[in-house]
């Protein structure tokens, strides 16, 4: 296993504990709830990516549900969802009109879909055990002129500096912000854009108060999601 630019002495989980046999093992009633607004803001940057540069396709890998996809993204552009098998079956039931294709994501195949303007991986990379794979998949659905929206938590600021491994069991690592550019910058692409911003949506949804005073007691800020926009290297 690689560091992926991750600092010296960062202990790297050995098990993925975010695949699951039922979709229901990981997607409770409350992960439901908060799916309508955890990284909304990346989904809104998405949105605007699409309209500031006239993108006609997009790739969600790793759409959850596609509550976000499907509600921001679909009015504005063709999408296609990707998730692991239980999680698209659930998509699918949700947006029966939607285009949801299964992979695993963690030894994804080809798909077969082609290549799209822009390329979405909101909060996957973190769960993986080699995401190297995932890049490269990513990139295999770029064109010379797509872009790449990707994020992850910013650990730093939601664990502290000093911080060692991830405290949440379904993150096998995480990045800061410096590292995480450079692990982009590693895999080929150029990243054009990269900061952090809120993690989740504010609303009056029990859940999120919760998570929101959680946060407040122990003094972290809620824009612990960072989000790049990048391009596949060399393009110019």
């Amino acid at each position: 296993m690689g560091d992926y630019c991750i600092k010296d002495g960062y202990e790297h989980r050995t098990v993925n504990a975010t695949m699951e046999d039922q979709a229901g093992d990981y997607w409770d009633p409350k992960r439901l709830i908060l799916s309508h607004y955890a990284q909304w803001h990346a989904y809104d940057r998405a949105a605007r990516l699409v309209n500031e540069h006239g993108l006609k396709t997009v790739l969600d890998v790793g759409c959850g549900v596609g509550h976000k996809l499907m509600k921001m993204i679909s009015p504005l552009a063709e999408v296609t969802g990707v998730e692991q098998p239980t999680v698209a079956e659930t998509a699918m039931k949700f947006y029966p009109d939607g285009r949801f294709v299964s992979a695993d994501l963690e030894r994804p195949d080809e798909t077969g879909l082609g290549t799209f303007d822009l390329v979405m991986n909101v909060d996957v990379v973190e769960h993986l055990l080699d995401p190297d794979v995932l890049l490269r998949f990513l990139r295999s659905h770029c064109h010379e002129k797509s872009y790449l929206l990707i994020s992850t938590v910013e650990r730093d600021i939601r664990r502290g500096k000093a911080n060692v491994k991830s405290t949440k069991a379904e993150h096998v690592r995480e990045w800061n912000l410096d590292e995480f550019g450079r692990y982009l910058t590693s895999q080929g692409f150029e990243v054009i854009e990269h900061r952090t911003m809120p993690a989740f949506k504010t609303a009056m949804r029990l859940p999120l108060v919760k998570d929101r005073i959680r946060l407040l007691r122990k003094l972290v800020s809620i824009n612990y999601s960072q989000v790049a926009v990048c391009c596949p290297g060399g393009r110019g």
